[in-house]
């Protein structure tokens, strides 16, 4: 069953599906130039496909989390990248008594919070940031390894992903890109981003972080 990160992913791009039926309807179907205006739809659609992807890496890793965390009976039970980031941190604090935190179940919270503080560090989710994350705090050696599919080597789709979420950088600093923002590069990165999800879902699921 797919995981509650891929269900919202999966209705975020309800809004890109929206635009992309605004941009046919009002524009055809037809090959062919359009109006600039319509780059103003397909600058939103880029800008909306690559919050949906950032989005659900950052919640399916809090997923994972929560998933081995609730499991746990003791902090050992714990992934071991998962134990290490609570350990160093009560290690290292400065808090008074710090202890206190984790008394009872105390540690799990804690292990949410630091989690979602972590994962939050995730400002642009090209290839190297998302495959650092997911490794420090899942463990996973490369989440990169079962990108590909039919016409697209493993390696492809990883620089496909870095080209786009470069663009949507160039968008969202209002910076005007090398070449036009059409509908086809839309399309190809939904189609990029939606592969993606599905290849991440199966391999956490390999990896029985994921129900499958």
């Amino acid at each position: 069953m797919p995981s509650n990160a891929k269900n919202s992913f999966t209705r975020a791009l309800t809004d890109v599906d929206n635009l992309l039926w605004f941009h046919e309807n009002e524009g055809g179907e037809g090959q062919g130039r359009r109006g600039v205006h319509f780059q103003s739809l397909n600058k939103s659609a880029i800008v909306l496909l690559c919050a949906a992807w950032e989005t659900y890496i950052e919640t399916v890793i809090i997923e994972c989390v929560d998933r081995n965390v609730h499991a746990a009976v003791e902090p050992g039970n714990m992934l071991r990248p998962i134990q290490k980031i609570t350990q160093l941190h009560i290690r290292e604090g400065k808090v008074e008594n710090a202890w206190v935190s984790v008394a009872g179940d105390g540690w799990k919270d804690l292990t949410r919070s630091l989690i979602k503080g972590r994962v939050a560090s995730l400002n642009t989710p090209k290839p190297g940031q998302v495959t650092e994350l997911m490794k420090v705090v899942l463990g996973m050696d490369d989440i990169k390894d079962n990108w590909t599919w039919h016409r697209n080597p493993l390696g492809t789709p990883a620089d496909k992903l870095k080209d786009f979420v470069s663009l949507r950088g160039a968008i969202a600093h209002g910076e005007r890109p090398e070449h036009s923002v059409t509908k086809a590069k839309v399309t190809q990165a939904y189609d990029l981003v939606s592969r993606l999800v599905d290849c991440v879902e199966t391999k956490l699921v390999e990896a029985n972080l994921l129900d499958a």
